[in-house]
């Protein structure tokens, strides 16, 4: 029998630099610790990241070269293209710096590019999280092309993983992250999801460890050996 309280604190626990949640509904309990903002509001400001491209932590390479790669820096560059664009017509000002950072999660390295800019007006935050969601980091791109084909050949529905989660306050002010590094718990079963993005240059084999890597958030958190 799994106990969702001890798999929410294991996460707490081991993932202290990620945002955890749970929700519970039905007998089901979805939760997980995603280290990627969608988009937060205070006020006029507006804080936004990208998060895409990615190295285990403890690779042969060093995470540092995950800023000289062609394939991850393009992988990154479609997210960082696809906020600035969905955002700039809403924003009196918008700041897009043209190189990443690295974030570091519990097992892998990411390329992260934060965005931060003023509203040109006091738009809801629920409405940017809709202008924003999916980005192509979990939806593809161009992102209507991408979302047909995913509903095409994906072989089971993806329910609420890696869809907006957050709050959101009286004023229209919020915080949203992307639920990746998630799962979903019943009494007895547990439901895992991770992804990576497909590019060119993408190696089948390099994306499926990628995955299995991925995966070991929830697996620990679960007591469960890595894949």
């Amino acid at each position: 029998r799994l106990d969702a309280s001890a798999v929410l604190a294991r996460l707490l626990d081991e993932n202290p630099r990620a945002t955890v949640f749970a929700f519970h509904q039905g007998g089901r309990c979805f939760l997980g610790a995603t280290p990627e903002r969608l988009i937060a509001r205070a006020g006029l400001a507006v804080m936004a990241e990208a998060l895409a491209g990615s190295a285990a932590r403890d690779g042969a390479r060093a995470p540092e070269t995950l800023l000289l790669s062609e394939k991850e820096l393009t992988e990154h560059g479609f997210v960082v293209r696809d906020l600035a664009d969905r955002l700039r017509p809403l924003c009196a000002s918008l700041d897009v710096p043209r190189v990443p950072v690295l974030r570091a999660a519990r097992e892998v390295v990411h390329l992260r590019t934060p965005i931060e800019g003023q509203l040109a007006r006091s738009w809801h935050v629920l409405r940017l999280v809709e202008r924003l969601h999916p980005t192509p980091a979990v939806g593809g791109t161009p992102t209507a092309t991408a979302l047909a084909w995913i509903e095409r050949n994906e072989p089971s529905p993806r329910g609420w993983y890696a869809s907006p989660v957050g709050w959101v306050d009286g004023s229209g002010d919020g915080d949203f992250v992307v639920a990746i590094r998630s799962g979903l718990l019943t009494d007895e079963e547990a439901e895992l999801w991770a992804g990576a993005g497909i590019v060119a240059g993408s190696a089948p084999a390099a994306e499926a460890a990628e995955i299995r890597l991925k995966l070991t958030t929830f697996l620990s958190a679960l007591g469960a050996a890595r894949p």
